[in-house]
């Protein structure tokens, strides 16, 4: 009886003195933050002051904290090991980085905040947010090439009317081009307002057809009074003046040329990236000159995806044929669609970033009106 209330009183000392050491370890970290603070401060005053010394270095803070407190540095150590045992051992050393990674780590511990994620902050107010998957549906500063931050368009098309869902473009690839009668392309843009800010001011005019539509202007004529390809372009503005239905509205727009054409053999929605802080990515040297380079998208959101992938190869290969590194790449991008179920050979084009000039993506456009008619002449 006596060794088992022994026992008892032994377990009810160390669960205190673990509690105590809690307690203390959580004023440990208070006074090192504190430290860290008034020692940042000093440095930033004490900075442009020169000073040469051949004394070592010392990286721990525990010393100090030690006299502080009145408690040997070992002790100190020991407290903090104890008190926090979630921290792994080769962050409790005494190096300025350490300290800091103790204490934003002990800050998210106790409160569940986390300093380098803001969004933690927000859910940690609003319990909806908590419970949602917010994080992976941000897509804040990221070049995914066609959404950016602030923009959300309807790009499921949880609302488009049946009919537009229900009819498909069929063509003969083998057919017959008869140049300069039938039409052979369609060009539209689904983002009007997009425009090249070295020229314009701004990456946007909004409700009017804009920079990107100059471009599209340019790729047409090219096509058409160079190559002998009729080409049929679109100057319905689509973005305006709800951009979350863009696509849909731009969906209604090509459906109905194709209809009415059997003999278009490509389609192209024309917009520029955005999203840079240089246009070194998006500029190319050909033959001389500044060019914009230009990236494939392809929508895997419906069956045929892989035809339109097909295609965006062979204009690659041929583009990499006449002008290398005007084609910067195909991006894949998962969960779109970007009425690429509409034509085999539908494609997005990004010619250039807002950061490039518009002669910069007219001059790539009709560059790649070569690669266009090169590849559906068969050449």
């Amino acid at each position: 009886m006596f060794f088992q209330k022994r026992k008892i009183l032994g377990t009810k000392y160390r669960f205190n003195r673990a509690k105590l050491y809690s307690l203390l370890g959580c004023g440990i970290l208070f006074v090192l933050g504190l430290a860290l603070i008034l020692n940042y401060s000093a440095s930033r005053q004490e900075k442009n002051v020169a000073v040469s010394t051949n004394q070592p270095k010392v990286n721990s803070y525990y010393p100090e904290m030690g006299n502080l407190l009145g408690i040997t540095e070992d002790n100190l150590k020991a407290m903090l090991q104890e008190g926090f045992p979630l921290l792994p051992s080769h962050e409790r050393g005494g190096t300025k980085s350490n300290v800091r990674k103790v204490l934003s780590q002990g800050l998210s511990y106790i409160t569940g905040l986390e300093v380098n994620n803001p969004l933690s902050f927000l859910q940690a107010e609003m319990t909806i947010l908590a419970v949602s998957d917010l994080e992976n549906k941000l897509t804040f500063g990221q070049n995914t090439g066609i959404a950016y931050a602030g923009e959300i368009e309807e790009d499921f098309y949880l609302d488009t009317p049946p009919e537009l869902e229900e009819w498909q473009f069929e063509f003969d690839e083998n057919q017959p081009i008869e140049l300069s009668k039938d039409p052979v392309v369609l060009i539209y843009n689904t983002h009007n307002a997009e425009t090249y800010k070295p020229t314009d001011g701004v990456s946007k005019l909004e409700g009017k057809n804009a920079g990107i539509a100059k471009v599209a202007e340019t790729l047409a004529k090219t096509l058409e009074n160079k190559y002998g390809l009729k080409t049929i372009r679109s100057e319905t503005i689509h973005d305006y003046p709800d951009f979350s239905r863009s696509y849909i509205k731009s969906l209604e727009t090509a459906q109905k040329i194709l209809k009415a054409n059997k003999t278009i053999q490509a389609v192209f929605d024309v917009h520029r990236d955005a999203g840079f802080t240089t246009k070194t990515p998006t500029t190319v040297n050909i033959k001389g000159k500044s060019a914009a380079s230009i990236m494939i998208v392809i929508g895997t959101e419906h069956e045929r995806w892989q035809e339109n992938l097909a295609f965006a190869k062979k204009l690659e290969k041929k583009a990499n044929e006449l002008y290398p590194n005007l084609v910067r790449d195909i991006r894949i991008a998962n969960n779109r669609r970007y009425n690429q179920h509409l034509h085999p050979n539908s494609l997005i084009l990004e010619i250039g970033s807002d950061l490039n000039t518009l002669e910069e993506a007219q001059y790539s456009a009709a560059l790649f009106a070569e690669v266009i008619a090169s590849v559906i002449k068969g050449n």
